[in-house]
């Protein structure tokens, strides 16, 4: 009797000690990224390169500032605020720097497995070339689930871009580090490593007031793990599956305006292994506010989103998406000295 219910006891204490990994997605930053959808790995535009592909910056010829908020409801909940924001300020003709804080990672629904990871990273950028423009950034991380904070971490990424005639080509591979929780659920200890992901990105000007742009993102989900209790889990996610991509249209009625659109897919990590496709969509303005008011360079973007469009899976539900952004962009010093030569 007293060894049957020792059997018992000791397999409910070997499951409740089993390391159970909790998913989550790619976080939205840039609104104007957002109306398409996408990570902004092949766009060009001032109001994208600062947390899209920061090779470009180099191409706008302007410094900026820039501050984005978004948050989503599922269920009739709602999240909490993703902020994001920085600077980038051009150094010569050819390079420039900057930094930046933005939302890399996140999951809201359900409570239990609230996460977000942050990093704030210093960037520099690179014309070498008129055609083609090279940016990296690199900084401290954070990750924050129930029980409080992580320890810090790195954020590395390297971007590129290439611009031939009406075509822009763009990479982005970013590494977003391992993270140590000492009261994860409020007394568990774990240690958890990001998955890398490398983008790309292309963009393609049909005329004055149309473009179109694609985009196909591998995340290394294989390369995640979950460690509880130093109980280390590994869930084996298929390579066939790791690969997510979106399309995206752009309309300029208006020179200084874009109306924006974009469908994806999304994966959704599980503990079993499986990643659960499925389509979202998105709507999006940017432009600039109201010049003659405000001045010259005084830019604003909206986005929506709609994930969950073809079904998901538990625990995950349906998200309704909502940011926006504004940038102040203006003429540097020698910018403006080179217009006067």
């Amino acid at each position: 009797m007293f060894l049957f219910l020792f059997l018992i006891l000791s397999c409910f204490s070997h499951f409740s000690l089993l390391a159970q990994f909790s998913g989550y997605t790619s976080s939205e930053s840039s609104a104007y990224n957002a109306g398409l959808f996408s990570v902004g790995a092949g766009l060009r535009h001032q109001m994208s390169n600062l947390h899209g592909n920061t090779s470009f910056l180099m191409n706008s010829k302007t410094n900026s500032v820039d501050a984005n908020i978004g948050t989503s409801q599922s269920r009739g909940s709602s999240s909490s605020f993703l902020l994001g924001g920085g600077g980038f300020y051009r150094l010569g003709e050819k390079w420039g720097v900057g930094v930046r804080l933005k939302p890399i990672y996140n999951r809201f629904f359900e409570a239990d497995n609230r996460m977000e990871n942050y990093a704030l990273s210093g960037i520099v950028s690179y014309e070498l070339t008129e055609y083609i423009y090279l940016g990296v950034n690199l900084g401290p991380s954070m990750s924050n689930r129930p029980g409080g904070y992580s320890s810090y971490s790195w954020n590395l990424s390297v971007s590129a871009g290439l611009i031939l005639g009406k075509w822009n080509f763009g990479l982005i591979a970013e590494s977003p580090g391992l993270y140590r929780f000492e009261n994860y659920l409020g007394s568990e200890k774990l240690k958890e490593r990001l998955p890398e992901r490398m983008s790309v990105g292309a963009q393609y000007q049909i005329n004055s007031e149309f473009f179109l742009y694609g985009e196909l993102v591998r995340t290394f989900w294989e390369r995640a793990m979950f460690s509880q209790n130093g109980i280390e889990e590994k869930p084996p996610f298929l390579l066939r599956d790791s690969y997510t991509g979106s399309l995206g249209i752009g309309y300029l009625p208006f020179p200084k305006l874009s109306l924006l659109t974009g469908i994806t897919s999304v994966a959704y990590p599980t503990e079993e292994g499986v990643l659960y496709k499925s389509l979202g969509a998105s709507i999006g303005a940017s432009g600039e506010i109201l010049p003659s008011v405000l001045g010259n360079g005084f830019w604003g973007g909206v986005y929506l989103q709609q994930t969950g469009l073809t079904g998901m899976i538990s625990p995950y539900a349906r998200e309704t998406k909502v940011g926006f952004q504004f940038t102040h962009a203006w003429e540097p010093e020698i910018e403006k000295q080179e217009d006067i030569k």
